[in-house]
């Protein structure tokens, strides 16, 4: 899970649960969570948030100004729209 989250580019935001898939570990989404909370490695954790785009309780005003740095249209704490990742607009598009 930390070579996923290690992975993840400036402006590309995932879900928990996104990062437990791509792990292999579906259906693990607290684990990412517990395992970003814990975790003593400088990890990307503001390009992790909730699945409906929630940003980190208690980390928000941080986590927003990282998100924003890196073109992120965060309003009313939460992820609207991203480069790259869940919540990006050429994700969203009917192909």
């Amino acid at each position: 899970m930390l070579a996923v989250i290690e992975a993840l580019l400036p402006g590309e935001v995932v879900s928990y649960g996104d990062v437990a898939e791509v792990a292999g570990l579906p259906g693990r989404a607290r684990f990412v969570g517990r395992l970003l909370a814990l975790s003593d490695r400088d990890l990307p954790w503001w390009r992790v948030v909730t699945s409906d785009g929630r940003l980190v309780p208690g980390a928000e005003d941080e986590q927003c100004n990282r998100l924003r740095a890196e073109r992120v249209l965060v309003a009313g704490n939460r992820v609207r729209e991203a480069p790259l990742g869940r919540f990006s607009r050429a994700r969203r598009s009917p192909t």
